[in-house]
């Protein structure tokens, strides 16, 4: 008699009382690769609020190759109304970094203009090989 209600509850347990919620991420739609041989890279990104989502983020994955001689800063950056950038998030990655892991990710709001600006850390830097994805992800509940 154990067994019968057992199931019983184990079947109404799992199939009528509990529901699912289900979320979806887009990942940076943008590739590129470069080398960074001068000053400053910037990469411009126009209102992300286009695509309808829950919830927008700002970043990047790089692999940074041949950097053995200085750090790169890299920031991401919101444009006010005055036409200035304001940094959001910075960090500095020194060295080589491969299999994406130069990362950086910033929850942001749509509707607005945002760059991703790479500097080298002195101006006596030999060229770094740059490749990965950027751009804003999406997070939104199917």
């Amino acid at each position: 008699m154990k067994k019968i209600w057992i199931s019983i509850v184990v079947f109404l347990l799992c199939f009528c009382g509990i529901q699912s919620v289900k979320a979806a991420t887009t990942d940076f739609g943008l590739k590129t690769s470069f080398t960074l041989d001068g000053d400053a890279k910037e990469f411009y990104i126009d209102d992300p609020g286009a695509v309808t989502a829950d919830d927008y983020f700002l970043g990047y994955k790089f692999t940074i190759m041949n950097n053995s001689s200085c750090g790169l800063n890299m920031k991401l950056q919101r444009m006010a109304l005055n036409g200035n950038f304001y940094t959001l998030s910075s960090k500095n990655f020194s060295g080589s970094w491969l299999n994406l892991s130069a990362q950086d990710k910033k929850s942001i709001d749509p509707y607005h203009q945002y760059r991703i600006l790479i500097e080298s850390a002195s101006n006596l830097c030999e060229p770094a090989h740059v490749k990965g994805f950027y751009g804003v992800g999406y997070y939104h509940f199917d």
